[in-house]
């Protein structure tokens, strides 16, 4: 299985993402032809360059060859580019993208205002749909969905960018309190924005992965975000609504600014299939992506590692408990049903309570899917009232059945297989005891033709 680990220390952005992804060996040429069927206008350019003296790779959206102003490095952009508040240009280190405006349309420059100390956009979202200082935009989810479906992407890429969308659209309909259908996408909604996410959905389809295990998320903390309605504080209301809706774990970090955006909290949340350290693996790739800035606190950067799963043992639950006032008679049965209910294996070990009791621990193997059925049947079908959970790791060698024959009668066997060596070979006693009733001859008997019979199995 490959899987990747992706270590969110610094929080996570859109081009942040895509630069790690590509730097760990996305083909940027497959990025950019999916990113030009959303926009012939749109492309992705990298270049090298260090956080902290760690290099690392500095992904960059391009309309119609023109570099956007967010990516101008420092996340400053020329005088013209509209930030209206030169003050706040010069505080940000550039993670990427803003932050959408529900049912508000165009901003200055497709920025307005240049951000928090961490220098993420948060644009200064006016009326309407149209340009306000000539680069600004505004698209509904709905226009945002219109346009990826129509771009003619591969289906698992296409399938991607549409589900970080749709996540952005409930995260800031929740935000606001309208609708996804009527939120307006403001930075996020930008061509550059959606060249983005479709790169980053592009280059982790490009690699391969089977799974991604995603770090727990910085997210910054610090003064709040300058907006024309208002502050907006930091995280953000969409980051967390975003983060809560994925079960991702969190931490503030330690920065005084914002460190995750919504368009990489977005990102992260589709892309995880679990969170946590990294996962046993053998590396074979490791990806840096870097930020616009690089800020005294932490290496504003995200990792991503890529290798080999290494198998982990299955981990199951054992539950036990005493019983020792249970008509023994009752005891086949509760295994047997305890069986039926999906353990793996269930026992009786005598043992002497106090007083001198006899008694019997009951112990019963089971995996996770079938641990509250056989809990169940524990608790109603003994005269147990509680009982005893522990973890445990099942290391199981590989089994196939293949099958003999005794005196004209079919015996299944059972072979299993460690290291791809025969291990043990065992006929299944049910079938034994079967035959030996047909035959009308001891069980002893037919056991040891149909062992003698799987001899040839051992090879």
């Amino acid at each position: 299985m490959r899987i990747a680990w992706i270590d969110c220390a610094a929080g996570a952005s859109g081009d942040m993402l895509l630069g790690a992804f590509l730097s760990a060996g996305a083909d940027l040429e497959v990025v950019n032809a999916a990113v030009a069927a959303v926009d012939a206008s749109l492309s992705v350019t990298v270049e090298q360059t260090t956080r902290h003296q760690i290099a690392a790779t500095k992904a960059s959206v391009r309309v119609s060859g023109e570099l956007h102003p967010e990516n101008f490095p420092d996340g400053l952009a020329p005088a013209n580019a509209g930030a209206s508040d030169p003050a706040d240009a010069e505080a940000g280190h550039g993670h990427g993208h803003g932050h959408a405006e529900a049912g508000h349309g165009g901003a200055g420059q497709g920025h307005g205002h240049a951000g928090d100390a961490a220098g993420h956009e948060h644009g200064e979202a006016g009326h309407g749909h149209g340009h306000a200082g000539g680069g600004g935009h505004t698209r509904t989810w709905g226009e945002v969905r219109r346009l990826i479906e129509a771009a003619g992407l591969a289906d698992a890429v296409r399938d991607r960018a549409l589900d970080v969308f749709a996540r952005l659209a409930r995260a800031e309909g929740a935000a606001h309190g309208v609708e996804p259908d009527e939120v307006h996408f403001h930075e996020v909604g930008a061509l550059d924005a959606i060249a983005d996410i479709v790169g980053v959905a592009a280059a982790s389809v490009a690699l391969e992965l089977d799974r991604v295990v995603v770090s727990t998320i910085a997210l910054g903390g610090g003064r709040q975000v300058r907006g024309q309605h208002g502050g907006i504080p930091v995280p953000g209301p969409a980051v967390l609504a975003l983060l809560s809706e994925a079960d991702a774990p969190v931490v503030g970090g330690t920065a005084p600014y914002e460190m995750t955006t919504p368009t990489g909290a977005a990102l992260l949340a589709s892309l995880a299939d679990e969170f946590g350290l990294l996962p046993p693996m053998r590396i074979q790739q490791t990806g840096i992506g870097a930020g616009g800035r690089d800020p005294v606190e932490v290496p504003n950067i995200v990792r991503v590692i890529v290798g080999d799963a290494l198998e982990r043992p299955a981990t199951e639950l054992v539950y036990e408990t005493n019983v020792d006032d249970l008509d023994p008679r009752i005891w086949p049965q509760v295994l047997a049903r305890l069986m039926e209910a999906g353990a793996a294996d269930a026992w009786l070990t005598p043992i002497l309570m106090k007083k001198g009791r006899p008694a019997h621990t009951l112990s019963v193997l089971v995996g996770g899917a079938n641990a509250e059925e056989v809990r169940s049947v524990i608790l109603s079908e003994t005269s147990a009232i509680g009982l005893r959970e522990s973890s445990v790791r099942k290391h199981a060698a590989d089994r196939e059945f293949a099958s003999v024959e005794v005196d004209g009668q079919r015996i299944h066997v059972k072979i299993a297989r460690y290291g791809g060596q025969v291990v043990n070979v065992q006929p299944e006693y049910d079938d034994v005891a079967a035959a030996a009733s047909v035959l009308k001859k001891p069980i002893k008997s037919v056991l040891a033709k149909a062992i003698a019979a799987g001899h040839e199995l051992w090879s």
